[in-house]
């Protein structure tokens, strides 16, 4: 983990602790050893960075491309492996960068749903999982916008992790191309479903 990484990573994860109350279940089940992406539900512009800190590796992002057209804040995202990614659309080059990315093991940090305003998934997180038969580590961020409740510690941030899994697509077998958001969609209802209890 690089120096200035893991000074931000620690100054947060104080943060998260001192401020919000906060609860991890599940990480402990977990190996990040060779990599995978990371998924979860997406409410708050906070979301990145505190997910990113929870982590026990050094990991990779996607942030919309906008915010790379500010010099000073696009060289600050890319110190901390922010990778720009169109808003609508994935490009070529950031498909090519996270499947680079997961071949070395590496862990990527991906919301399906996109943006905070959307409630159905992208189907870019689906392609780069099927191209890269990368593993998907699902999490659940509760209370993360109820900072007040957090703060006077009626409820706790709370990160739940579940179990990995896999894609599974036969691609010897299918004729056509895979759905991916069919795919994508399968990734959010399986965040959309943890429950504390199951861990």
């Amino acid at each position: 983990m690089k120096l200035h990484y893991r000074l931000i990573h620690s100054l947060i994860l104080l943060i998260m602790k001192v401020l919000w109350n906060l609860k991890v279940i599940g990480l402990e089940k977990l190996r990040f050893t060779e990599g995978g992406i990371v998924c979860a539900n997406h409410q708050s512009v906070f979301d990145p960075p505190f997910l990113g800190s929870v982590l026990p590796t050094e990991s990779y992002y996607l942030a919309k491309s906008e915010l790379f057209k500010n010099k000073f804040l696009g060289s600050i995202l890319k110190s901390i492996n922010a990778i720009p990614i169109r808003r609508h659309r994935f490009s070529g080059s950031s498909i090519k960068k996270c499947e680079e990315l997961l071949k070395k093991q590496k862990t990527l940090v991906i919301f399906p749903e996109g943006s905070r305003k959307s409630f159905t998934a992208k189907p870019g997180i689906a392609r780069i999982a099927l191209a890269s038969n990368a593993k998907i580590f699902p999490v659940k961020i509760l209370n993360i916008t109820r900072f007040k409740d957090c703060f006077f510690g009626r409820n706790n941030l709370t990160f739940i992790f579940n179990k990995p899994f896999f894609l599974e697509w036969n691609k010897d077998v299918a004729d056509e191309k895979p759905d991916y958001k069919k795919f994508a969609q399968k990734i959010l209802d399986t965040i959309n479903s943890i429950k504390a209890n199951e861990n």
